[in-house]
């Protein structure tokens, strides 16, 4: 007996093929299952990164910037910005930001440390790629 397995995200049917005529109902019932697909909806291209990210040393600490991720206005929610000792990481979020906010001041670095920063796009719970690192030193005291 020939078994047919139809997937969706959350159902798996194992389905003997001699109960269809032919490919074209498994087809159809492999199609039901998928909502995005049923209902003839396209999937939102994936969230890409931000750009064009820029610090500058400021007397409170550095001052972040950078340019929308291309879904702005529109399924941006915000966005979160990471910091690292060394380039390879590991990253820790420092801040959050809402949709429209393109720049954000660290005022916890230390004297004298090194960090290197990345931003990325929200929109809900899903995540952009994150943005090129920008690096930075803050100065110590005199």
């Amino acid at each position: 007996m020939k078994i047919s397995i139809l997937t969706s995200a959350a159902l798996v049917l194992l389905v003997p093929s001699c109960l269809f005529a032919n490919s074209s109902v498994l087809e159809e019932l492999a199609m039901a299952l998928s909502p995005a697909q049923s209902a003839g909806e396209e999937r939102p291209a994936p969230l890409a990164a931000p750009t064009a990210l820029k610090l500058v040393i400021v007397p409170a600490g550095f001052r972040l910037s950078w340019q929308s991720a291309p879904q702005e206005p529109g399924r941006v929610t915000g966005y979160e910005i990471v910091r690292a000792s060394v380039f390879s990481g590991p990253y820790e979020a420092v801040a959050r930001v809402g949709k429209g906010v393109y720049s954000y001041t660290d005022m916890t670095a230390k004297p004298e440390n090194i960090y290197f920063y990345k931003v990325r796009a929200l929109a809900g719970d899903e995540y952009s790629p994150f943005s090129s690192a920008a690096t930075g030193e803050m100065p110590g005291t005199p």
